[in-house]
């Protein structure tokens, strides 16, 4: 069985992690093998490929919080561990995860969220911030297509609220607009792009006040940060431009 729970009541409540907790969600899936997300992928195999660490040596991984929601109504429903719903129908998956790393006398700390969409018990879409070795955080992104646009959007708000400091990097929110296009969301790319690019003028300024080893691996940063920027902008202008192409032809 599962209780009822608004959107505005996920958001808001800092300290519900769900009754069972993230452990017993592993648990329940324990007899999977652990996989990263794919599209087809199922749900008890990502669930226990989110607890896996990386392999660097040293780095622990903690699942913070990790829920579960049936979507297929609204109010979106919290599910428990075992519950049958977690593989009928549309279903949402919320994580935020962190790895630690010491290095001597150095501690490293990244946080990472992620969200998931699964229809039936399939993954269908996702937005998983990843762990390499040493900590390093990395971005998977398959954007959602035609039918989950609202499911994306809201699980995108609640992970942006509940987890401002594990929100994607620039260089990801860039590479994140390229994917958007593949997924034939030209408006949603247009967007990302723009507010991408705020950003990155903050970054260009930032810069400037930084001062020898950190400045040089500060412009090296935005020497890359640039290229993805170019990448996307003029793939946007591409698709426009086919876009109008079509428009004109008919």
């Amino acid at each position: 069985m599962f209780r009822a729970l608004p959107l505005w009541i996920l958001t808001s409540t800092a300290l519900l992690v769900g009754c069972a907790g993230p452990e017993a969600w592993h648990r329940a899936a324990s007899k999977a093998s652990a996989a990263e997300p794919t599209p087809g992928g199922n749900l008890d195999s990502i669930l226990v490929g989110l607890f896996e660490p990386p392999s660097g040596e040293g780095d622990r991984l903690e699942v913070v919080e990790l829920r579960v929601l049936a979507m297929s109504e609204s109010p979106w429903s919290s599910l428990e561990p075992g519950d049958e719903a977690a593989h009928d129908g549309r279903v949402g998956l919320t994580t935020h995860r962190i790895c630690r790393l010491r290095e001597g006398l150095t501690f490293h700390r990244v946080e990472r969220s992620s969200w998931m969409i699964f229809e039936h018990g399939k993954l269908v879409a996702w937005d998983h911030g990843t762990f390499k070795p040493g900590c390093e955080g990395g971005r998977s992104y398959h954007p959602a297509r035609t039918g989950y646009l609202d499911l994306e959007r809201g699980l995108l708000r609640y992970s942006a609220q509940r987890f401002p400091s594990a929100r994607p990097s620039l260089e990801e929110r860039f590479r994140g607009g390229l994917a958007l296009l593949e997924a034939e969301r030209l408006e949603d790319a247009k967007r990302a792009l723009g507010q991408a690019e705020r950003n990155l003028a903050e970054l260009s300024d930032h810069t400037e006040t930084l001062f020898g080893d950190e400045r040089e691996a500060a412009e090296q940063r935005l020497i890359a940060v640039k290229a993805l920027h170019v990448k996307l902008r003029r793939a946007v202008r591409k698709v426009e431009r086919e876009a109008a192409d079509q428009t004109s032809g008919s």
